[in-house]
């Protein structure tokens, strides 16, 4: 029995540590993204996109940890499809966050649409409910603080999606060279779609502390 009780906690100690790991490496990755659309300098943009694909390289490796974890281990904090989804959707966030940087890359934009930097800042502060929201696992209390955070992600989505359509609609309708159009199309869409997935991973927490009430 004590070796039951000594696995279990070391099993928590495990998925939470990883959970938080990655919490932290994506909350890096946004203000990295944010640095580098308010950064001026070529090099310096491309020292930042390397920093960026160094986290996403660690972002997986944390996230097949977590699989690796569940194959081995038999009891879980909470429940074992639950874990799989949110590491998942944390992978996604990472992922995408480094889609976008690499958009900016790729396509070498030096002046950004404004829409570009508050839809990074809307990215941000999403990374950071979703990783103090991670911390809250290990011992779900206050929930109704929880859920108000959940909800904040969701509000910063929105937010984002309509920054993405009104900044759209502008460069169809002032935008003449088409070039031009289609790079601050998809570096809009990629933002765009890493708010989505911060929202997503938010909904996955939101379904285990709503399941542990």
């Amino acid at each position: 029995m004590r070796n039951i009780f000594r696995d279990f906690f070391s099993h928590r100690a495990l998925f939470f540590g990883l959970f938080s790991q990655a919490g932290k490496n994506v909350v890096q990755m946004s203000e990295l993204l944010a640095h580098a659309i308010n950064t001026p300098s070529a090099e310096e943009r491309m020292a930042i996109f390397k920093q960026i694909n160094t986290l996403e390289e660690m972002g997986d490796n944390i996230t097949h940890k977590v699989y690796l974890g569940l194959d081995k281990v038999f009891f879980t904090p909470f429940n074992r499809n639950d874990i799989h989804i949110l590491a998942s959707a944390i992978d996604d966030v990472a992922d995408n966050v480094h889609e976008a940087a690499g958009r900016i890359q790729l396509y070498n934009i030096e002046c950004f649409l404004p829409a570009v930097d508050e839809i990074a800042n809307y990215i941000k502060r999403s990374c950071f409910e979703l990783q103090k929201l991670i911390c809250s696992l290990g011992k779900i209390e206050h929930t109704e603080d929880l859920l108000a955070s959940c909800k904040r992600v969701k509000e910063y989505e929105h937010a984002s999606d309509h920054i993405h359509n009104l900044a759209l609609a502008d460069l169809f309708a002032n935008e003449k060279d088409p070039f031009t159009l289609i790079k601050h199309r998809d570096i809009l869409y990629s933002m765009e779609a890493s708010a989505h997935k911060c929202k997503h991973a938010t909904d996955a927490i939101e379904i285990i502390i709503l399941n542990s009430i």
